[in-house]
Order: C-alpha cells, then sequence, then structure tokens
C-alpha cells in the first residue's frame, strides 16, 4: 500500500505530462512498489516482475501526453499492469542476448507513429549507453539485466569473483548515468531510474 502523497497527484501527472523528469521520478517513487506488488502477484517471478514493473514506467512516460485525460492513475495504472502481466505470460518471452530483449522491452501492443518514434529514439538511447561501456563492464551489466542472473552466476560466467561483478555492475551503472547525463539529458532521469539496483 503506498504512503500517502505529500503533494497533489493530479499536479504532480501533469507535469510528468508536460515531460518534467523530477515529477516523473516522485511518482515512480510512489508507485514502484505497488506496481511490483501486482506484477509479482500475476507473475509469480521476481526477476520478470521487476522487468515487468519497468516496462510500466516506460510507457507510463512514453504516453505521458494522455495522463491529461486519465481520469483516475491508480486504476489506470493497476489496468496497465494486468494487461502487460498477461501479455508477458502469453508470449513468456526470454530474450538470450540485450538488443531483442530491448526491442521487447519498448515494444507496444498498438503504438501510434508517435509512440513508435519515441521507443525507437529511447531504445537507441539505451543502446549507445550500453555499447560505450568496457567490454568487462558491458558483459556483467548485460548478464545481470538482460540475463538476470546473480552474482555469484557472474562470476562463473566471467571467472571473477563475486565482490568483482558487483563492482563492475556499479561501475558500469555509474558509467551509464555519465553518459546519459552528457549526451541524452533529457531522458537521464527516465532511464536511470529504470536502472536503479534490485538489490
Amino acid at each position: 500500500m503506498a504512503e500517502p502523497v505529500p503533494y497533489d497527484e493530479k499536479e504532480l501527472i501533469l507535469r510528468v505530462a508536460d515531460g518534467d523528469q523530477q515529477a516523473f521520478r516522485m511518482l515512480y517513487d510512489q508507485y514502484v512498489q505497488h506496481v511490483y506488488g501486482i506484477a509479482l502477484q500475476l507473475m509469480k517471478s521476481p526477476d520478470l516482475s521487476q522487468d515487468l514493473t519497468q516496462e510500466i514506467f516506460v510507457r507510463v512516460w512514453i504516453k505521458r501526453a494522455i495522463l491529461p485525460e486519465v481520469e483516475q492513475f491508480r486504476p489506470w495504472l493497476n489496468t496497465i499492469t494486468r494487461n502487460l502481466a498477461r501479455d508477458y505470460l502469453r508470449k513468456k518471452v526470454i530474450a538470450p542476448d540485450y538488443e531483442p530483449y530491448l526491442l521487447g522491452f519498448f515494444a507496444d501492443l498498438s503504438p501510434s507513429a508517435e509512440e513508435e518514434l519515441a521507443h525507437r529514439q529511447l531504445q537507441q538511447v539505451m543502446k549507445e549507453a550500453i555499447d560505450q561501456l568496457s567490454p568487462q563492464l558491458k558483459t556483467a551489466f548485460t548478464l545481470s539485466r538482460f540475463r538476470g542472473m546473480t552474482h555469484e552466476q557472474i562470476a562463473r560466467e566471467m571467472q571473477i569473483s563475486p565482490t568483482t561483478s558487483k563492482s563492475h555492475l556499479v561501475r558500469a551503472l555509474a558509467s551509464i548515468r555519465s553518459y546519459l547525463k552528457v549526451h541524452y539529458p533529457e531522458v537521464a532521469i527516465v532511464v536511470t531510474v529504470l536502472l536503479s539496483p534490485r538489490g
């Protein structure tokens, strides 16, 4: 159950609709556990639920222009979560590599031309940010984020220690954030919120 918000939610949603990234972060922080809880109830998998939760908020950002028309945000968010969970379960998409994963991650069932363009742009931003990593960091990041491996599994795969795996991931995330802040400041907060560590 989300805690009461110390601000007018309708105003916050309108700020998100206007492209306010800080408002998006606040909205994400307010609802991420709520969405994850629904996803976990439906998906029965923490990793898939985490991925689904991230996709939900990517879509909220991509579709932010329609937010002023949403009368009740929480029920709307619940509906999106349930619909996407059903779609995930129906397709059972588990991509073996990050590029196909990103293609699926930003896919929409019936996107408009504007949404398709936004999806492609966001996908390209992510790809560029990941591709600029050193080979070791890129491998650790993709194994963690796009294959769902634990640090122990990554350590075995890369023949390194779990501690080194954790260090690689921290450095990869920091590098991605820095790259986005310099090259794509308009989406830096949105993307890095979604890349926050799983623990």
